[in-house]
């Protein structure tokens, strides 16, 4: 400053902090090929890989660049190439894995998802630990084009094979994009021992919370007898919720008060084993749940986390826990292999998954709405 030369400002939002030593469920089996269970759905790519990108990974801050560019198609999502981290040997929490740097800003208005697909090696991770990727993306501010606003997200996990990430963006955030960099984080007993690619970063056009062209319905938590169908932890209060601030379609939603429930991970939290009949989800590609956290009651600690599991006719399938943003509408997704998607020949119950920092429990309800599957065969019928 006091050079004459114009210095952009920076503004940090923070959103959600990963922990170290997050204790997770066991990685869900991820895809032998490349899989979008929205193929129907408008997006815009922002990094394929296949031109002149500018790209670094320097995870430990040595001073080094570990990004390549792959041209091997067994590791490609999407066209010849894709980006090579040679992250072996690196683990625990840092901010930097990589990072792409776009050539000029890009425009994003209007597209609130964004999605990337990544290709872990067997080889390259220890399969009872956690390997997790958290954006950290700049964009324009909305008020002042002269700053750019950092947007932290919460963690998604990653199994052996190629896994679809999707992240619900901030809202208000959707303006011009400048750089895209991503966090990592793992245990830090059990580093990566090899490489993995990433490849099809893109953003979505509109939120993927509410019902969609080429989705089912599954349930819309709308009926005041719905909540007899669920059952709770000893504290959790379960009812339909009518108020229309925490109702994204119908007439209502669940409403699941978790004040005071504490402890780490659980699956204690909201269940119900056989709701009947609903629809055949056999040749789904994805589950799709939404949800509602109001910031007052969110837990105070530094992760807290949010997952699923849908129960079908052939067994329980299930989801993640993941970050997510308060006082807006997410969208939990569930992607399903062929084989998982058969189990759905009904779909007759649900229920939810929690992690947090074990120090800081509950202040409030939370809210569900619209569980539904992904049949892109449908769009347009």
């Amino acid at each position: 400053m006091g050079n004459g030369v114009e210095t952009r400002m920076k503004k940090t939002t923070l959103v959600s902090v990963v922990a170290l030593g997050l204790a997770l469920l066991p990685v869900r089996s991820a895809f032998s090929a490349a899989f979008i269970p929205t193929p129907n759905r408008e997006s815009k790519l922002l990094a394929d890989f296949e031109n002149q990108t500018t790209a670094t990974s320097d995870p430990n801050a040595a001073g080094e660049n570990r990004a390549t560019i792959n041209t091997d198609a067994e590791f490609v999502a999407e066209g010849t190439k894709s980006l090579k981290l040679d992250v072996s040997g690196v683990s625990d929490w840092h901010d930097n894995w990589f990072v792409v740097d776009l050539p000029q800003p890009v425009d994003i208005e209007g597209y609130q998802v964004l999605a990337m697909d990544v290709y872990v090696p067997a080889e390259s991770l220890d399969a009872t630990g956690y390997y997790q990727f958290d954006p950290h993306p700049s964009t324009l501010n909305r008020s002042d084009a002269t700053m750019t606003d950092e947007t932290w997200y919460g963690p998604r996990n990653m199994a052996a094979g190629w896994n679809h990430l999707v992240w619900d963006l901030k809202n208000g955030t959707d303006t011009k994009l400048t750089k895209l960099a991503f966090a990592g984080n793992t245990d830090s007993s059990k580093p990566y021992s090899g490489p993995i690619y990433v490849d099809n970063i893109r953003v979505y056009k509109g939120s993927f919370a509410g019902l969609k062209p080429d989705e089912k319905l599954i349930f819309g938590f709308d009926n005041l007898s719905d909540k007899d169908l669920f059952t709770g932890a000893d504290g959790v209060k379960i009812e339909v919720n009518a108020d229309k601030q925490f109702i994204h379609d119908g007439n209502g939603s669940l409403k699941i008060d978790l004040t005071g429930q504490g402890g780490g991970w659980t699956s204690d939290v909201a269940r119900a084993d056989d709701w009947g009949t609903t629809v055949d989800a056999s040749t789904a590609t994805a589950v799709h749940l939404d949800f509602f956290v109001p910031e007052s009651s969110q837990p105070t600690g530094d992760w807290k986390e949010l997952g699923f599991v849908v129960i079908g006719d052939g067994g329980e399938i299930s989801a993640q826990t993941n970050g997510y943003l308060t006082d807006q509408w997410n969208t939990l997704e569930l992607t399903l292999t062929p084989d998982q998607a058969k189990m759905l020949t009904n779909v007759k119950g649900m229920y939810l998954l929690r992690n947090q920092d074990p120090n800081t429990p509950w202040n409030g309800p939370i809210y569900i709405d619209n569980l539904r599957v992904v049949v892109p065969a449908t769009t347009g019928q």
